[in-house]
């Protein structure tokens, strides 16, 4: 029989396998390699990549899927990534401590041989946490008359504390340095009138006695010496006035470390001191205060013990010492000693006169703690420091589990094309073993039982012989066209 017309397109004449082992084999096959296709395409492309931000990123990925640490050819979309945040300068900034807010000033990164210095405009930041941070000084800046009305009703002398600290860590490009300023003014312009009398809260974020007692502590000293110095200054320039001196219309107090010298908080001589104090004069005359006048003495305890005015040393060097260690404390500064708010006895020591304050302050009710500490002692919780990173808000792309149809459409189409792929495989490995036992294997059954009764059909043939062989029958019914050459 030949056919009329023929098609560029064939069909293969197929025999069925030899194999008795052959069927289970591909049955068993097709049924594990279909779960293991499915449940590595529902790893692959069963989840889709969805964009949030996060503050915590060490957290949002290590609460992704359980798979996620597989090769990332087979997951991934089922990975959860965050970019690193870029703080730049002058941007305001806090802890994970939540207390006291900061201002990022300068960021530089060093060689690695300690030689060229680079400016950055942003610190480049993954949760990292802050190192190496050093105090270089703390300032007390003190008004009176230059203050807004609604401070004047707390007190008639403010005090603002500014601070000075530098800081590294540690990243991916190695060792990044940055500095800080932070400032402190218990009762700021935005203070509202209806807060007299009132503790105010104001500067820290949160506060929490048990689980942050430390910083706990680090407000109410800060509050209590604020407010301790400046109604020292009221009377101060009170005390002037009744005796028709000329009264000081403003200051400022540095103070710088001198960690070479002692290593005790408690000592006055643990901060070296500068300062200018305003007289005015009237008239338009002012005179200035200053170190030169009491033989250039840098000692708060001399300045004290000379009783040199304004007489305020020893609260406002108190004042410092506890911003000093508040600092410390929420920069998470484990190991910069000394420290007011990890040592009992330190504390001890710093609240003691707290009875005193509370009975020589205006209007600015300080807080939270108001007693000694070994009074609140049992009310708090215990003293310690924590590492802190800078809080702030990452990009992340977190994987989310596509919808039911979505999700049976992708792992559906990505099983076929992976059990077309392996059946084909293993058919032609089959086949090539199979033909090289049997080399008749690749003959229907029509042509193998003809040439097995007949002989080969070429026996009789020239060389260049074409002949068609048609309608040979066999038991099967099946038709054989064979052309020779």
């Amino acid at each position: 029989m030949v056919f009329e017309h023929e098609s560029v397109f064939s069909y293969n004449i197929t025999r069925a396998y030899p194999f008795r082992w052959f069927t289970p084999v591909v049955l068993v096959g097709f049924l594990v390699t279909t779960v293991l296709f499915s449940f590595l395409n529902f790893a692959s492309n069963g989840y889709d990549l969805i964009v949030e931000t996060s503050s915590n990123p060490n957290q949002t990925i290590s609460e992704g899927i359980w798979f996620k640490n597989w090769p990332s050819y087979l997951t991934s979309k089922a990975k959860p990534s965050c970019q690193p945040a870029d703080i730049h300068v002058n941007t305001l900034l806090f802890t994970n401590q939540t207390a006291l807010t900061y201002t990022l000033t300068d960021v530089w990164r060093v060689s690695a041989g300690g030689g060229n210095r680079t400016v950055l405009p942003s610190l480049t930041y993954y949760n990292n946490r802050i190192e190496n941070c050093a105090v270089s000084s703390v300032e007390v800046d003190l008004e009176a008359l230059d203050r807004a009305a609604n401070q004047l009703a707390y007190a008639e002398w403010g005090a603002v504390v500014r601070a000075y600290i530098s800081c590294t860590i540690e990243g991916a490009e190695g060792q990044t340095r940055f500095n800080l300023t932070t400032t402190y003014d218990y009762v700021p312009q935005s203070a509202s009138l209806s807060g007299l009398y009132q503790f105010l809260a104001t500067n820290f974020l949160d506060r929490d006695k048990q689980k942050k007692s430390s910083l706990y502590w680090g407000e109410s000293l800060m509050s209590m010496y604020w407010a301790y110095m400046t109604k020292t200054m009221q009377d101060i320039r009170q005390n002037a006035t009744d005796n028709n001196e000329a009264g000081i219309r403003k200051g400022t107090i540095s103070f710088t470390p001198n960690n070479s010298s002692t290593s005790d908080i408690t000592r006055l001589d643990y901060f070296k001191v500068d300062y200018r104090f305003m007289i005015d004069d009237g008239l338009g005359d002012f005179s200035i205060l200053w170190p030169g006048l009491y033989n250039w003495t840098n000692s708060v305890a001399y300045l004290d013990r000379i009783s040199a005015k304004p007489n305020i040393w020893i609260q406002a060097d108190s004042l410092a010492k506890s911003a000093y260690s508040t600092i410390l404390t929420d920069l998470g500064q484990i190991s910069s000693t000394p420290n007011i708010l990890t040592d009992d006895d330190t504390l001890q020591y710093f609240t003691s006169n707290f009875s005193i304050a509370m009975v020589n302050k205006a209007n600015a009710e300080p807080g939270p703690a108001t007693q000694d500490f070994d009074t609140l002692k049992a009310t708090t919780g215990p003293l310690g420091v924590t590492p802190s990173v800078i809080s702030t808000n990452y990009i992340c792309q977190i994987p989310k589990l596509k919808s039911g149809g979505n999700l049976f459409v992708s792992v559906l189409v990505a099983d076929l094309v992976f059990l077309q792929a392996l059946w084909k495989i293993f058919t032609l490995v089959t086949d090539w073993l199979l033909f090289r036992k049997h080399p008749n294997a690749n003959q229907c059954h029509g042509c193998a039982e003809n040439s097995s009764r007949h002989g080969p059909l070429t026996s009789s043939l020239g060389k260049n012989s074409r002949v068609h062989v048609d309608s040979i029958h066999v038991r099967n019914a099946q038709r054989c066209f064979v052309v020779l050459l």
